[in-house]
């Protein structure tokens, strides 16, 4: 059966405590040249998440919290490294929130994590399972306001407020609906969550979000089918 959306909440912009990278000489050492220049952020604009600094908004416990608990799995989608390394993220999601199902940890998609990630969501929910993205990189841009953002989900087998038509890794075909994209796995969610609330999408239209990060990139096509049954906070 098709795979769909039924709600749709977002956290964004939460403030996050990166640092210039020449400012942690520590953790600069241990870094890979290459892991560094990953990033696709010049040397003179990279900030990198605190290792002594563990402030800060849990974004993944504020996007459970507003799709809500339910007796079905939760996927936790993460990019970006463990803020605590004594703490297990999805352990501590699942006990702060009373979750009431099974649950999966899902990583090292980072940029795909919000697109790519269906492939595998289309054969493993059997009916139903809240999904949490949660974007918190080790690098950012100080050009830009970075921060840490996540996006719940509430999928299902069967028919939907928004159908999942396909996903894919790679630059996506050329597309006549409506068109978000950002180079993290949140980012596209976002601004379709936006365009949304401003009426900007209807019944009938496609909707095309595009992940488009320094190494990779990855698609997902969706179907607006009745979206005043959409469920978005």
């Amino acid at each position: 059966m098709t795979l769909g959306i039924s709600s749709l909440a977002v956290v964004s912009g939460v403030p996050a405590p990166y640092v210039p990278l020449s400012t942690v000489s520590d953790l600069v050492a241990g870094l890979p040249v290459v892991r560094i220049a990953s990033s696709g952020i010049p040397a003179e604009h990279l900030l990198v998440l605190s290792p002594s600094d563990l402030t800060g908004a849990d974004v993944s416990a504020s996007v459970l919290a507003s799709v809500g608990v339910a007796p079905e799995p939760l996927f936790l989608v993460r990019s970006g490294p463990l803020r605590d390394t004594m703490v297990a993220a999805l352990a501590r999601l699942v006990h702060e929130s009373g979750w009431l199902g099974e649950e999966v940890g899902i990583t090292h998609l980072d940029e795909l994590g919000g697109t790519v990630v269906f492939d595998l969501l289309s054969w493993a929910v059997s009916s139903s399972a809240t999904v949490v993205i949660c974007d918190e990189p080790l690098f950012a841009d100080a050009r830009s306001c970075p921060g840490f953002s996540a996006v719940g989900l509430r999928v299902t087998h069967g028919r939907a407020p928004l159908r999942v038509l396909a996903t894919g890794e790679g630059p996506p075909l050329s597309f006549g609906g409506h068109y978000f994209a950002g180079a993290g796995p949140c980012d596209a969610w976002i601004s379709l969550h936006s365009a949304l609330a401003a009426g900007d999408v209807h019944d009938g239209d496609s909707i095309l979000l595009h992940a488009k990060g320094p190494n990779r990139e990855g698609w997902l096509t969706l179907a607006a089918v009745d979206l005043a049954s959409l469920q978005q906070t």
